[in-house]
């Protein structure tokens, strides 16, 4: 059998390949002879037809057949022969029978990236180490205290900031507001104010309606707008106020991002956070194996160390594999990154729908998220290959109880019996890829161990977060 490889770009090959005009003939006798003993044509004793006719009458079906048995086999061997790791299925492109009988083919198959491996020891890294201080202590309980705050009505008093404020919300946007941002630069630009009007007022002809909603606002917290807050502040139960937002292009839901929307608001009920008292009870009521505030604090204290040494570590093996990524740009084959890619994408929206949302509460088009994915796929569809490299070169491979013991976790995770788990593992193929990953995560451990690595402070960041948008809706700005 001739084979002929031709590279092309993105991993791609050309196997052209031909199936001697003998091999072809001596497949069809015997596709033939079997034929022959099966049917009946009149004329004939059953199981006496002669080949002679069999391929005469059944010229086509017999092609098919010899097709079907020696194409699958040749292409099996020649990929065997050039050693071509093939990543994908092979894409039949041509298919002809030459005047000898012999058979030409030609494929294109994807294949595992050739690539030289840049040095990979001896990293410049930077590790950065957070240190739990007695502030970040008390900002923990601190926010379990919030977390285990109860609303209290406010009767003698209007709302003021600090308050949460549940109200009724009815929002109106003009047609032709989205032009509204862009008024000031048009302003800027020259354009006279009664140009101005006259062009709102051609876009404000129809009007679109914002559903009702009941929204909880906390007033003053982070992410909610001015215009909120000051309308807000001095209502009472009963209370209607009305309220307009320009709200700024890049605002995550995109029906409203750019535009004016014009909020009614009808208050139905002003309450108060009251924070338990921070005592030992307190600390039983987080936990009841807390017998003190000391024991909660201490607790806290080790969930931040480990949080903290568990991110310093996951930065330090990004930044390696950002390094490792740097030193070694070879082409990856593109099927493989778009299962990856499409696999995350599943997985988030399975979570997202989870939760009652889309994609687009997220402020992100479909397919521009579609096009982040990828990039972010084929730099690690990149460092695995990179990684299996380096496990080949440093001979690193993973042992029988290294697999069990991750198949144990992966039970454990999915409250499965580890038999059930193995089993399904084993049939779909799972075992290898689970081998795989292990001996990649122990190739990235090599890299570390070997690097020259710098330690140093991480900088300082905001601790807190803003509660606004779990509480205040995305149409009113808290989201």
């Amino acid at each position: 059998m001739n084979i002929t490889v031709t590279d092309q770009e993105n991993c791609r090959k050309q196997v052209r390949l031909e199936i001697p005009g003998e091999a072809v003939r001596s497949e069809a006798d015997k596709i033939a002879a079997n034929l022959a003993r099966k049917i009946n044509i009149p004329g004939f004793r059953p199981g006496h037809v002669p080949k002679s006719v069999v391929k005469t009458k059944f010229r086509k079906e017999l092609r098919d057949e010899v097709v079907h048995k020696l194409l699958p086999r040749a292409l099996s061997e020649a990929i065997q022969e050039k050693d071509l790791r093939v990543v994908s299925e092979p894409a039949l492109d041509e298919l002809k029978f030459n005047d000898d009988e012999s058979i030409a083919a030609s494929f294109t198959v994807e294949v595992s990236p050739d690539f030289i491996l840049a040095p990979y020891t001896n990293l410049s890294l930077t590790k950065r180490v957070r240190t739990v201080k007695d502030e970040d202590v008390e900002k923990a309980v601190q926010a379990l205290r919030e977390r285990h705050a109860e609303l209290a009505p406010v009767e003698d008093r209007p709302a003021q900031i600090g308050d949460l404020v549940t109200a009724n919300m009815t929002g109106r946007i003009a047609a032709g507001s989205e032009q509204t941002v862009q008024d000031r630069s048009a302003s800027e630009s020259g354009e006279s104010a009664a140009e101005q009007m006259d062009r709102s007022a051609a876009g404000s002809e129809s009007t679109k309606e914002v559903p009702t909603r009941e929204v909880e606002i906390e007033l003053g917290a982070k992410g909610v707008f001015d215009e909120f807050n000051k309308g807000l502040v001095g209502t009472q139960a009963g209370d209607v106020r009305t309220m307009s937002v320009l709200y700024p292009e890049e605002y995550q839901n995109k029906e409203i991002a750019g535009r004016r929307v014009d909020w009614t608001a009808e208050v139905t009920a002003v309450r108060i956070k009251e924070l338990p008292e921070l005592d030992d009870e307190f600390a039983g009521t987080v936990d009841s194996e807390f017998a003190s505030l000391d024991d909660l604090r201490n607790s806290l204290r080790s969930r931040l160390e480990r949080e903290s040494a568990e991110r310093t570590e996951a930065e330090l093996r990004n930044e390696a594999m950002k390094a490792l990524g740097e030193r070694n740009r070879f082409e990856v084959p593109q099927s493989v990154v778009d299962k990856l890619a499409e696999s995350r994408l599943s997985a988030f929206a399975r979570t997202i729908h989870g939760q009652g949302r889309r994609f687009e509460d997220l402020g992100v088009e479909p397919d521009k998220l579609r096009a982040i994915e990828q990039i972010r796929a084929g730099e690690d569809v990149r460092g695995m290959y990179i990684l299996q490299r380096i496990a080949e070169d440093q001979n690193i491979e993973a042992t029988e109880e290294e697999v069990a013991q991750e198949v144990d976790r992966l039970a454990q995770s999915a409250g499965k019996p580890v038999e059930a788990v193995k089993a399904r593992l084993t049939k779909e193929n799972g075992l290898d890829s689970i081998k795989e990953q292990i001996e990649n995560r122990k190739a990235l451990d090599f890299v570390i161990a070997s690097a020259d690595i710098r330690t140093t402070d991480a900088e300082p960041e905001e601790a807190e977060r803003g509660q606004a948008g779990d509480e205040g809706g995305d149409e009113e700005g808290q989201g």
